[in-house]
Order: structure tokens, then C-alpha cells, then sequence
């Protein structure tokens, strides 16, 4: 039996009604975790989270190709049956605020605790962008605290990350939390570099409300002014901005510039173009993940 639906999405908008679900092309938890490759609901435990999490990241792409889903007045005030029509059957993707708008809901839907929390991007220049400019969530299981973020566009977690301060492996990448300025700002380093800046954050509650005017107006107009992918695979993830493509894998980071049209062809068609066509879906199945390790 699916948990009880709740009457509000996390961002604090109507959620879904029964009579909708029933709509071919409307928010579907079943649809959704169909994506994810799961054949029932999972309980609301840890090890299902971790699952949850990397199998979105490895099925459900960022892709900043679609900005013209976003509302220059608000980008978080999202349509949840529009925005999975468009991004989880199709394989297509989307952005932070579309990505973890989704993610939050599917999680509540499953009789998860969590926060949709805001933060700011680092940015060039060593600033940040204001927050709230990034989502993600804060998500409470067993008296313990845990950031999920299925929306970021470089080099981040692929799994849950615990809030704490100690540092923590992932698929041979670390990540820490650091105190600084009322923020606490995530950082992570691959095997072949130091420590970088990803964002900063609060734990403070948010709703969609909050986002409104974030960007002045130019929010979409400046996502769509560099292409950014993302995506986890089997050993790490995967990132490309404009024609800078990086793997992550094991650790080990390698940087290419795209310049031959074939070879950019070919990595696109690898990573996300042809893996998205339905003969080629090679999404996680049911079952736990190998143990976190260094």
C-alpha cells in the first residue's frame, strides 16, 4: 500500500489529486519510480535513499537546455505534473529547481521527513550567488540529518551527504561541510585535486515563494547563456559545460576540450543523448548499492 498522500507539495504549493494521478501524463509516483527501477515503493529508510538518490542522477539528467519551462518571475513556482510530464518519462532532464522540486515530492509521496532548503552557487571571482539561488533538501531519517541534492551542475555528491562536518568518501571522492559566515559551504575534492568550493547553504526551511525575483527577471535567460549537463555513472559522474567535458570516475578526474564535432557526437551519444533513447535506457535496477567506500 502506497503511504498517504500529503495535500501540499514540500515547496508549500497544492500537491497533486487522486483524479489527477489517474491522467496519463500527470505526476506518478509508480511512473516515477518505474524511471528509477523500482517495482514498489521502497520504506522510507537510509540504504533506500542512497538507492533513490543515485539512480536519479543516473536516469534523470541536469540540462539546462530547457529554461523556457521557468518562470522569469519565479523559477521555483513549478508545475509538478508539467515538469514530470516533461523531464521523467521522456529521459530528457532539467534543471536544479525543477530536479529537486521533483525529487522532494516523489520523497514526501514515499513518507520521507525532509526540508527544501536554498543556497548560493559558487561562483567566479570566489563569491557566491544570493541566496536562495540553489535548492536541495534536508532529509531526516533515524535522528539523523541528510542533504539530498539531485540538481547540481558540477562536480557534487552522488549520494546522500550526512550533515556533519567530518569528512566524507564517495566513489573515491571526498566531500566536507565547513562553517563560514552563518553558511555552511560544501566543498569536495576528486583524487588528482584539492579541495574546491561547490555552494553554501542554511538549514532554514524554505517554500517557493522564497525564489521570487531571484535574477531580476534574467534567471532562465541566464541558465541558457552556457549549456550545462550532469549526470552520475556506474563509478562517478559525469559533467559538460558548453564543449568542457569532465569524468569523475573512481576518483580520478580527466578534463577534455570538445573540439572535434565527431568526438563531442560521440560523447554526448555515450553519456546522454543516445543513453536517453528508450533501446538504450540503462537505468539502475532494484537493490542495494555496493558500500560507500574511499
Amino acid at each position: 500500500m502506497s503511504p498517504a498522500q500529503p495535500s501540499t507539495t514540500p515547496l508549500g504549493r497544492p500537491a497533486p489529486t487522486e483524479a489527477a494521478r489517474k491522467g496519463s501524463h500527470m505526476f506518478s509516483t509508480d511512473t516515477y519510480l518505474a524511471h528509477l527501477g523500482f517495482s514498489q515503493p521502497p520504506a522510507p529508510t537510509l540504504p533506500n535513499l542512497r538507492q533513490l538518490h543515485r539512480g536519479h542522477l543516473m536516469a534523470v539528467p541536469y540540462d539546462t537546455n530547457h529554461t523556457h519551462r521557468l518562470s522569469a518571475e519565479n523559477m521555483a513556482d513549478i508545475d509538478i505534473d508539467k515538469a514530470f510530464e516533461a523531464i521523467v518519462p521522456t529521459g530528457a532532464g532539467g534543471m536544479c529547481l525543477e530536479l529537486n522540486t521533483l525529487f522532494a515530492q516523489l520523497l514526501r509521496e514515499l513518507g520521507y521527513d525532509l526540508d527544501v532548503i536554498s543556497g548560493g552557487t559558487y561562483l567566479p571571482g570566489d563569491i557566491f550567488a544570493p541566496d536562495p539561488e540553489h535548492m536541495l533538501m534536508l532529509v531526516r531519517i533515524d535522528g539523523q540529518e541528510w542533504l539530498a541534492d539531485v540538481g547540481h551542475a558540477g562536480l557534487c555528491f552522488t549520494e546522500p551527504l550526512r550533515l556533519s562536518e567530518e569528512v566524507q568518501w564517495q566513489y573515491g571522492c571526498a566531500f566536507r561541510l565547513i562553517r563560514r559566515d552563518g553558511y555552511l559551504v560544501l566543498q569536495a575534492k576528486t583524487l588528482d585535486h584539492d579541495w574546491r568550493t561547490t555552494y553554501r547553504f542554511t538549514t532554514e526551511p524554505r517554500t517557493y515563494d522564497a525564489w521570487a525575483g531571484v535574477g531580476e527577471g534574467n534567471g532562465p535567460a541566464i541558465l541558457a547563456a552556457m549549456r550545462r549537463r550532469r549526470r552520475a555513472i556506474d563509478k562517478g559522474q559525469v559533467f559538460l559545460t558548453n564543449n568542457m567535458f569532465t569524468i569523475v570516475e573512481n576518483g580520478h578526474e580527466k578534463v577534455t576540450l570538445l573540439v572535434d564535432p565527431e568526438r563531442r557526437a560521440q560523447v554526448l551519444d555515450t553519456y546522454w543523448d543516445g543513453r536517453d533513447r528508450p533501446s538504450r535506457c540503462r537505468h539502475p535496477r532494484p537493490g542495494p548499492w555496493p558500500t560507500t567506500s574511499r
